[in-house]
């Protein structure tokens, strides 16, 4: 039998709410570990079943809350602070961020909607399998840009004050 731990992501190191830009970096790192038990998990339903499908459910709890709290704190504290201040091309680089993160929840949406019905059938977990792989795919590809495009704007541009302001915000959404 295989054992939940190896389904399961180890957990990443803490970080500071005090620091906005290097808990997103942070965190895009726990959703990358949700990400590989989602496909680890989506792996194993013909043969460990029972298990993959608490691996789902594990996954699902940190990015029913956490997850969550993340796209706050970027579409709620972080964009509308740095609207302002970048150019038009890149104030439609933030509207695409926007359009991932709604796509994204789409799609989240639809795995855990067919997470919930089982069933015993490779039909079944054919499509668990495209659904985990295309959401995968697309919060691989948006992390990616986030690290590098979106911490670069919000490194130039957001000052000290603002910092502390995103700060603040981010600890007021976990209380």
């Amino acid at each position: 039998m295989i054992q939940p731990d190896a389904l399961f992501a180890p957990a990443s190191g803490r970080s500071s709410l005090d620091r906005p830009l290097d808990h997103l970096l942070a965190c895009h790192r726990r959703i990358e570990e949700r990400l590989a038990t989602l496909e680890r998990a989506a792996a194993h339903l013909e043969s460990h079943r029972d298990e993959a499908l608490a691996a789902f459910a594990s996954a699902f709890s940190f990015l029913d809350s956490s997850g969550v709290h993340h796209t706050a704190d970027e579409e709620e504290s972080i964009f509308p602070r740095l609207v302002p201040l970048l150019e038009p091309g890149e104030r439609t680089y933030l509207a695409s961020l926007e359009h991932d993160h709604t796509e994204a929840h789409r799609m989240y949406a639809s795995l855990k909607a067919r997470i919930a019905a089982p069933a015993d059938s490779p039909e079944w977990r054919a499509e668990v399998s495209n659904l985990v792989e295309r959401l995968v795919a697309h919060y691989r590809r948006h992390i990616a840009s986030e690290d590098e495009t979106l911490q670069a704007y919000a490194a130039e541009k957001l000052t000290p004050p603002m910092l502390a302001e995103i700060a603040a915000e981010m600890k007021a959404r976990r209380k």
